[in-house]
């Protein structure tokens, strides 16, 4: 998982095991959220930008290409707030890993 947090000026921070695991549960939330307006689809990638307040959601499915969505406020707002928990877990483990560097 890469993060790349508010402010930071790099190449962002990958996360894996154990703190990439604990963002992807935190982030259930917004798979219920997508899930809720479509019921089996199957979540790939998701990247949120806070600056342009947009979220975009790549979904499985059949063939060669996946179904991209892009979501704008209101929608991504709503997106947003549901990933909060998500953005805590996530922002905690990235700023431990460039302490670390």
């Amino acid at each position: 998982m890469r993060a790349v947090p508010e402010d930071f000026d790099g190449p962002g921070v990958d996360l894996r095991g154990e703190d990439a695991a604990r963002a992807i549960a935190a982030a259930a939330p917004i798979e219920r959220w997508l899930t809720a307006r479509e019921p089996g689809i199957v979540l790939r990638s998701l990247s949120v930008d806070r600056r342009l307040q947009r979220v975009l959601v790549t979904l499985e499915q059949p063939g060669d290409r996946p179904r991209v969505l892009r979501f704008d406020p209101p929608h991504a707002n709503e997106l947003i707030d549901a990933g909060a928990e998500a953005e805590r877990v996530i922002a905690a483990a990235a700023a431990q890993r460039i302490a670390a560097r």
